[in-house]
């Protein structure tokens, strides 16, 4: 059960990571404040969870014939809550810029690698937990941090 939790946690933190990349390169530092990417980041990647957790409750309830119990709702609500935690460390950045504690221009900087980042370590998490081969490894995580870098390559291109 324990790697079930783990596995639901680290999808939707993967999935909410690469939809805060994208919500952040629409911006530019000479458009918006950390406030703005902040709102922009957080409600993006709220929005989709929900939608992904009531698209599962109606998946379930399509398959199973009838509503998730009270226990499914509160388990997944859960995983989708860590997963969102873990999905707005890009976010951070921006909270300390508008603390003061950086310019916005260097959150700009960060918040992209880091998001990058936690691509790659829910990737590795994953090819460990899955038992997968070094090279094999290598190659399915290089592949979520190439939708990583294609966001961010995306951003230094549009802007």
């Amino acid at each position: 059960m324990h790697s079930e939790r783990t596995a639901e946690r680290a999808a939707r933190a993967v999935y909410g990571t690469i939809i805060a990349m994208a919500v952040l390169a629409a911006f530019t530092v000479e458009v918006v404040g950390p406030g703005t990417i902040i709102a922009a980041m957080v409600g993006g990647v709220v929005a989709a969870q929900l939608a992904e957790l009531y698209a599962q409750y109606l998946g379930d309830a399509i398959r199973r014939h009838r509503v998730p119990s009270l226990h499914e709702l509160r388990t997944r609500a859960e995983d989708s809550a860590a997963g969102t935690i873990a999905a707005l460390v890009p976010a951070a950045p921006f909270a300390l810029a508008a603390a003061g504690a950086i310019d916005t221009e260097t959150a700009f900087d960060i918040a992209p690698w880091l998001g990058l980042g936690v691509l790659a370590a829910y990737a590795l998490l994953a090819n460990y937990l899955a038992g997968l081969s070094g090279i094999r490894s290598v190659v399915t995580c290089a592949s979520v941090v190439a939708i990583g870098l294609a966001l961010i390559a995306l951003k230094a291109l549009a802007h």
